[in-house]
């Protein structure tokens, strides 16, 4: 498919403090178009000298402030200030990727196009699982009332701006719907596709694998208890704020590897007999597919974007209760069954970059 022909673009997305699934997609976004100037409010270091290499970066004066990092949260009622008060006036499209800090606020000139990429709206603004949930309960709930209503409506304005809305998956379609009272275009992120043939060791000597962000929405305190409990052997892969906890529950039997390159979680991949997934409500969920994608099946809760993504039976086993008993019986039927690497590698690649691109591209065009 031919390159879309509008002059100027600009991508703007919400932050870039670690690699997630939404960096993911701002990287798809990135090598679809590359003369793209980018608008970051908060990003690494790290990160930002990556970007920097390939594209025009423009980050907020508040990435040299407190807020950085460990306190970024509590900078986002002043992003959407930020954003609110970008200036793309030059720009002929303008690329939104939104989710908590809502960079879809962007005001645009009128000639100007703008598609907002929904991760998901603002977990801690609505009723969605989020790690901010203590907000939530009494008396927090009632003291920020104010405050959370305040950036309700402002997100609720900053929905009604861009000219498309894509939603990351049906499960987040639906949750536009239901706060935003707009219609979205599904476009699901891309999945890393290996691009050689992967050598499958599934022995009955290998490990079962948690791979995630280790943050209370992730899970892997179930998976930890459940494994404890099951005696098998558990690889977690990851690092996040619940990290020293969770060492402290684990049994002997399960093993902490931290970050690791992408190189040798390949290898880990082709060893490991299955992945375990005990996100809560996903929005989509890129570590199944990409499992997959290796030749790992899949041992999943029920819920979000996984229904989406996993097929129970042929991808591998889905739970419904998030339990220990409930994630134990799915152990205990996985182990029972057999899954073909073809069809992993099959449902894998209905998410590939190639799909994702001339959706992208698709779009564009329609909007020249």
């Amino acid at each position: 498919m031919p390159k879309p022909t509008l002059k100027k673009i600009a991508i703007v997305h919400d932050c870039y403090l670690h690699e997630g699934g939404a960096e993911r997609v701002l990287q798809a976004l990135l090598t679809i178009f590359p003369k793209a100037d980018v608008y970051i409010p908060l990003i690494t270091q790290k990160f930002a000298t990556q970007l920097k290499k390939t594209h025009r970066l423009f980050v907020s004066s508040f990435n040299y402030s407190f807020f950085h990092n460990n306190l970024a949260s509590l900078a986002k009622p002043f992003i959407t200030y930020y954003f609110e008060h970008l200036n793309l006036k030059s720009y002929d499209l303008v690329i939104s990727s939104s989710h908590s800090f809502s960079s879809k606020s962007v005001k645009i000139h009128k000639t100007t196009k703008h598609i907002s990429y929904i991760h998901t709206p603002p977990r801690y603004l609505y009723k969605e699982y989020n790690e901010m949930n203590w907000i939530k309960n009494f008396p927090w709930n009632v003291l920020s009332w104010p405050l959370l209503q305040y950036l309700r409506k402002k997100d609720l304005e900053a929905a009604k701006r861009p000219d498309v809305l894509i939603a990351n998956s049906k499960e987040v379609q639906a949750r536009i719907k239901k706060y935003y009272h707009r219609q979205s275009l599904v476009i699901y992120p891309p999945v890393d596709l290996p691009t050689k043939k992967i050598l499958v060791n599934k022995s009955q000597g290998g490990h079962y694998l948690f791979h995630s962000r280790l943050v209370k929405q992730k899970g892997a305190e179930l998976a930890i208890r459940t494994f404890n409990q099951l005696n098998l052997p558990l690889v977690i892969v990851g690092t996040g704020e619940q990290e020293s906890y969770l060492k402290k529950i684990a049994g002997t039997n399960i093993k902490f590897s931290g970050f690791i390159s992408d190189k040798k979680l390949k290898q880990v991949y082709a060893h490991a007999k299955a992945l375990i997934y005990c996100a809560i409500d996903e929005d989509f969920g890129l570590v199944p597919v990409e499992a997959l994608a290796r030749s790992a099946p899949v041992i999943a809760y029920n819920s979000g974007g996984v229904k989406e993504t996993m097929i129970d039976g042929t991808t591998g086993v889905l739970f419904d209760e998030y339990s220990v008993q409930s994630l134990s019986q799915a152990v205990m039927v996985f182990n029972n069954s057999k899954f073909q690497s073809k069809m992993l590698q099959k449902q894998a690649r209905k998410f590939s970059m190639l799909v994702f691109a001339n959706k992208i591209k698709s779009l564009v065009f329609a909007l020249e």
